[in-house]
């Protein structure tokens, strides 16, 4: 496996875990991302619930995937993740097209509504997910230096860490309305 692929685990495993513990970290987490998939219009109502917990459960296991150091178990979770990612990208797009607005439970707690910046963002993840596994696919079985291994690793984690905040740090350099205040 090359250092590409060691940056994308990282980064995909960073988005995933953090992904995982905003839907259930607190108390309320699960049952308000599960209850943000209602008007997704994406299983039937008795179904959400379900349709909530096969999500965390998947991410989990994309995590876990990508933390082994197996080649065949990092190739599944990157297809795994380019599926994912893939499915939210146009589940969100296709809400955005029909004008539905919902708070983005992403990453758990968030006053911004699903939009455009999250179709690009899990469409990007995506490819960045699939070149992933295709580099790990047709890459040599060798390693390459734990060391640097490791900190190609821990810059893609930290990557993927700044990609769950984008949002919040995008809102640090937008012009303050002086009409709203708090």
């Amino acid at each position: 496996m090359n250092y590409f692929a060691y940056g994308v685990r990282g980064l995909l495993t960073a988005v995933f875990l953090i992904a995982v513990a905003g839907k259930t970290g607190r108390a309320g987490a699960f049952s308000a991302f599960a209850d943000s998939l209602r008007p997704l219009a994406v299983v039937p109502g008795p179904a959400v619930r379900a349709a909530a917990l096969a999500t965390v459960a998947a991410e989990a296991a994309v995590c876990v995937a990508l933390a082994l150091p197996y080649t065949a178990t990092t190739l599944a979770g990157l297809l795994a993740a380019t599926a994912l990612l893939a499915v939210f990208a146009v589940v969100i797009a296709r809400s955005v097209g029909r004008g539905t607005t919902v708070r983005c439970r992403c990453f758990g707690r968030s006053t911004a509504p699903l939009g455009r910046p999250h179709v690009v963002r899990n469409g990007l993840l995506a490819c960045v997910a699939g070149v992933g596994a295709a580099v790990v696919a047709v890459g040599p079985a060798g390693g390459p230096d734990a060391a640097m291994a490791a900190v190609v690793w821990c810059g893609g984690a930290v990557a993927g860490g700044l990609v769950t905040v984008l949002e919040d740090l995008v809102s640090l350099f937008r012009p303050v309305d002086p009409s709203v205040t708090e």
